[in-house]
């Protein structure tokens, strides 16, 4: 089966995606139909919180479950991912709640969250003279991209806490970059802190003078909170259940492979994103990283639905949102029987 990669690195915002998706023709929406009926080209990043799809393409899995060409298009970050998904260059995506729920809202309901994928396994790591919420301001942050699920996590994080952003009369920065370059910008001081995935939490404490600041479950009640979700276009839904309940299948048997050979995961893992980035992170930093994610296929609705009231208070998403139909059910209770 042919592989394709195709990196893509261009900074949209989700929420541009509503013009656009206003100039999708119907002709243009048929052809994508047409396009997954020979080929399914599926999203993801670079980052071990996708360690499933990353093992599931050095598998082949999906074209072996499916007999079709798979075609995998790698993103930097989770709305330049959905911006894709919604104007019909991928069929299903690996991506993080938030860019998810702002997918859905902005195309009103073209998007349905599938599985989850990751929990945990994100941290705000700063230097190692922040030690309280106070010493916070005055300084400087990166985030992966505006309005990724670190980003919203930093900004509400610190709302919650009386600290304001320099665009809203603070004292405050955040910057958006690749993590990669955040980690670059933190090495040469030029950032004070980065809230980050994994693998590149550990690679920042590996720096001098750094620390943990905050390792983001410790701010949700059961210490467990959705990283990445497997999302799918509503229309390969209602009109292709059949193919999205054997993305299901590989996904399901991928994780429940992942969670029995754990070492093994790691190192195909770390393999494939050596291969997509052509950086080779250190064995220790790889290690650590991974003893941080769960990987589980649970759909983890409170955990999404406490990003969308992080959302509505940060005004990314009205106050009476409620995404109605944002779920599918119906392909996990099949596959799992219940």
């Amino acid at each position: 089966m042919r592989y394709t990669i195709i990196v893509v690195g261009s900074a949209l915002l989700i929420t541009s995606v509503l013009i656009l998706l206003l100039s999708l023709s119907t002709n243009s929406k048929d052809d994508h139909a047409s396009t997954v009926a020979t080929r399914l080209r599926i999203g993801l990043q670079a980052n071990l919180t996708h360690a499933p799809a990353l093992i599931a393409k050095s598998s082949d899995a999906f074209s072996k479950e499916l007999s079709m060409d798979v075609e995998y298009r790698i993103f930097k970050a989770g709305p330049d991912t959905m911006f894709a998904l919604l104007t019909g260059q991928v069929d299903v995506a690996y991506t993080g709640p938030i860019p998810a729920i702002q997918a859905y809202l902005a195309s009103n309901g073209s998007v349905r969250i599938i599985a989850g994928v990751t929990a945990n396994g994100a941290m705000f790591v700063t230097r190692d003279d922040i030690n309280t919420v106070e010493d916070l301001r005055g300084k400087r942050f990166g985030t992966p991209q505006y309005g990724n699920t670190q980003d919203i996590a930093l900004r509400s994080y610190l709302l919650e806490h009386g600290l304001r952003l320099k665009e809203d009369m603070g004292d405050i920065s955040i910057i958006n970059a690749k993590s990669s370059e955040l980690l670059l910008l933190f090495r040469k001081h030029e950032i004070d802190g980065l809230w980050v995935p994994e693998p590149w939490a550990s690679m920042a404490m590996k720096e001098q003078r750094s620390r943990i600041f905050l390792d983001e479950m410790s701010i949700w009640p059961d210490g467990r909170f959705v990283t990445t979700v497997l999302v799918a276009r509503s229309d390969l839904v209602e009109k292709s259940p059949e193919l999205v309940n054997k993305v299901l299948r590989v996904h399901i048997n991928t994780i429940r492979w992942m969670n029995e050979h754990r070492d093994e995961a790691l190192s195909i893992a770390s393999r494939e994103m050596r291969s997509i980035t052509g950086q080779s992170l250190p064995e220790d930093v790889v290690k650590s990283a991974f003893s941080s994610l769960e990987f589980t296929y649970d759909l983890m609705q409170g955990s999404i639905e406490g990003y969308i009231r992080k959302g509505r208070m940060l005004g990314l998403f009205p106050s009476e949102y409620v995404p109605s139909n944002l779920f599918y059910y119906d392909g996990l209770k099949s596959i799992l029987g219940e």
